[in-house]
């Protein structure tokens, strides 16, 4: 009878241990792909989202700006509207990590609400007109 040649308990086992690791490993790998992936996408939903607001907000004050800079107004509010262009104009459109988009936003808000105050207009965009007093307004329609 010929007997195989019997392998050390000790090799047994740490083959059992390294099949485990490897394993463990390959799992870890695995959930953090997956986990990678489905991050990446709700990320990018969320960055799309927010892209869209903001760019709807922005076209709204550049159209605004733009409107505005068809009239007649003084040297500071002229000055002021072009400044407010050129933030919106100068608006990073690449995805360029080190723009400071938050920055770029901040001033452009705030120079739309020193524009809205120098232009005496204190309603917010999107704002309903004010109701009128009916004693004051008198409805002559039959």
């Amino acid at each position: 009878m010929m007997t195989s040649p019997s392998r050390d308990i000790n090799d047994l086992f740490d083959e059992i241990v390294l099949t485990e690791e490897k394993e463990a490993r390959l799992g870890y790998e695995e959930g953090l792909k997956d986990g990678q992936e489905q991050g990446n996408e709700e990320g990018y939903k969320l960055g799309y989202a927010q892209g869209v607001s903001l760019g709807e907000e922005l076209g709204k004050i550049l159209g605004q700006v733009v409107a505005q800079q068809q009239l007649k107004h003084t040297d500071k509010v002229r000055r002021s509207l072009e400044q407010l262009r050129s933030l919106i104009e100068e608006f990073p459109r690449t995805n360029d990590p080190q723009a400071d988009i938050i920055g770029a936003v901040q001033d452009i808000r705030s120079s739309h609400r020193r524009l809205r105050a120098l232009l005496g207009s204190k309603k917010t965009p999107g704002a309903a007109p004010p109701e009128t007093n009916s004693v004051d307004h008198k409805d002559y329609s039959f």
